[in-house]
């Protein structure tokens, strides 16, 4: 297991015995990386023992010195591997920083265990405690938002340290994205095993039952893997659905079936969903999640590149009603998100490029270097070439964490993602869910929207040419002139950013600035209708 030169360091955290400093030496001598343990740190710097240190300096004293100790630490990029003290992320503002320069994961670990592994003597926090694993319970409890708040976590109970070590550095080369959400934040995998990684993210929530949602084609494809992952973490499906894959069975009945099977499975609130598979699979499970007994928990493990980059991270949940894209559904975030980059291989040439649809429009709301990679490697884009799609689909994802991070419930911000699909919702309307598939319905979308903004005066007209050139290099349609815009018109008053008579319109600047304009409907169908007929 190789490391690039500028990767972040890997900061292990957890409460005192979780095991952070035994497993942070086994990962280091299977890696070669190098081992500090901050504690260790901390006492060649200030000359005193960590217990010499409480007592002289107290606690807020010696958590000063922690903090100024591990800022240092993290100043410098580069692979190596740091276990941390069990209190050296409480402080909020250390912690948003050591989430922004390492991959942070977290070792848990039950109360119980934590008391057999941390014999009296050289725990100031807990030694002289009349009850000892009442005071770790207490403990635990005020650090649990701390603990949360990571790329990843493994629970050590009843697991070897070395396969502790094994799940911690998949992890690690996983290089995780983190969504900050106070208590729903959760982070997103890049995986070069999917199956492995998946059933690591499902491990660390110790589920009472895992439920498996899927498609015909993924199971068929991807299915045996994952199933044999899980049960070889201990948490085996306890049921499985498959459903009918496509957009046209994004329906109500797909849910009951789902949820049909998952109670007659003997399903509790300790349950968690896993929807495998591309945007209408984890659409559906994450709406099932949210629904099942008013709410589980659910990790996603996208396989399209729009589940990829759009569809499985943000908590948008739902299914299509009628005409209505997405029309009944939820916000519920998911507990992670695990991309398996190389389920690419086996996704159809239309699908597969139809995903590129969001990653182009991901790069004109928020990432500029993004379009400038695109354009730049498009012969290898088209080709798959798996370096290149893990580093597209992560700033891809970049973009979209960071606006639903700031705005997780669209009152704001988080309309800027739907550049180019209030007219893309439509034609897929239009065409039943059948004809377009929705990145190709986005990529049209897109350029009329573009010749909307053009018309207005707001747009760089070099940049809309340029995005449009991308597009159709990328194999997506681009003639919006050729589709039947006027019979699509007629869906525009489904789109969920309608208020009232208004719809909040998304229209780009340049390639990087886009913002959101109300207007009138009548007023954005006359514009598009001009648009389609090739007026700018």
């Amino acid at each position: 297991m190789e490391f690039p030169p500028d990767a972040p360091p890997l900061l292990l955290t957890g409460f005192m015995g979780a095991g952070k400093s035994t497993v942070g030496r086994i990962a280091a001598a299977r890696t070669g990386l190098p081992f500090l343990d901050l504690d260790d740190a901390i006492v060649e710097d200030a000359g005193e023992s960590v217990p010499s240190l409480f007592a002289t300096r107290g606690e807020a004293g010696f958590r000063a010195l922690e903090a100024a100790t591990l800022r240092r630490l993290l100043a410098a990029r580069g692979p190596r591997i740091i276990a941390l003290g069990g209190g050296a992320l409480v402080d909020p503002a250390l912690r948003a920083e050591a989430l922004e320069r390492g991959c942070v994961v977290a070792l848990t670990a039950t109360p119980r265990t934590i008391a057999a592994r941390t014999p009296n003597g050289n725990r100031p926090l807990l030694d002289g405690a009349p009850d000892r694993e009442a005071r770790i319970r207490e403990l635990l409890a005020a650090r649990a938002p701390v603990y949360a708040d990571a790329h990843a976590r493994v629970v050590t109970d009843g697991v070897s340290p070395a396969d502790v070590a094994a799940r911690v550095l998949r992890a690690y080369a996983d290089r995780p994205l983190f969504v900050p959400l106070g208590d729903k934040s959760y982070a997103v995998r890049i995986a070069s095993d999917g199956a492995a990684s998946t059933a690591d993210a499902i491990a660390a929530l110790a589920p009472t039952a895992v439920f498996v949602v899927t498609d015909e084609n993924v199971s068929r494809l991807w299915g045996a893997p994952l199933l044999a992952a899980l049960a070889a973490q201990g948490t085996p499906a306890a049921a499985v659905t498959v459903l009918k894959p496509g957009e046209e069975h994004k329906r109500l009945a797909a849910v009951e079936a789902a949820l049909t099977a998952m109670i007659d499975a003997g399903a509790d609130r300790g349950a968690v969903v896993l929807a495998h598979g591309g945007g209408v699979v984890t659409d559906i499970g994450g709406f099932v999640a949210s629904t099942l007994l008013r709410g589980v928990r659910w990790v996603a493990a996208p396989t399209t590149l729009l589940s990829m980059v759009d569809a499985s991270v943000g908590g948008k949940t739902g299914v299509d009603l009628g005409p209505a894209k997405n029309a009944v559904g939820t916000f519920h975030q998911p507990s992670a998100v695990v991309a398996s980059p190389a389920a690419l291989a086996t996704e159809t040439d239309r699908a597969y490029r139809s995903g590129f649809a969001e990653v182009v429009k991901s790069a004109c709301i928020g990432d500029p270097e993004l379009l400038t990679l695109v354009e730049r490697e498009a012969d290898h884009v088209l080709a798959r070439d798996p370096g290149v799609l893990a580093e597209i689909i992560r700033r891809s994802i970049a973009v979209k964490a960071a606006i639903v991070a700031r705005d997780e419930r669209e009152s704001g911000d988080r309309a800027l993602l739907n550049l180019g699909h209030t007219l893309g919702h439509a034609l897929e309307a239009e065409g039943g869910f059948v004809r377009l598939a929705h990145g190709e319905a986005v990529a049209l979308g897109m350029v009329a929207i573009f010749r909307v903004g053009c018309a207005l005066g707001v747009t760089d007209r070099g940049a809309a040419d340029r995005v449009t050139r991308l597009l159709a290099r990328l194999g997506l349609p681009t003639r919006i002139e050729d589709e039947p815009v006027s019979a699509a018109l007629r869906f525009l008053s489904l789109d969920k950013k309608r208020r009232g008579s208004s719809v909040r319109t998304v229209l780009m600047r340049d390639i990087g600035s886009t913002f959101v304009e109300p207007m009138p409907l009548d007023r954005l169908a006359s514009l598009l209708e001009r648009a389609a007929a090739g007026a700018t």
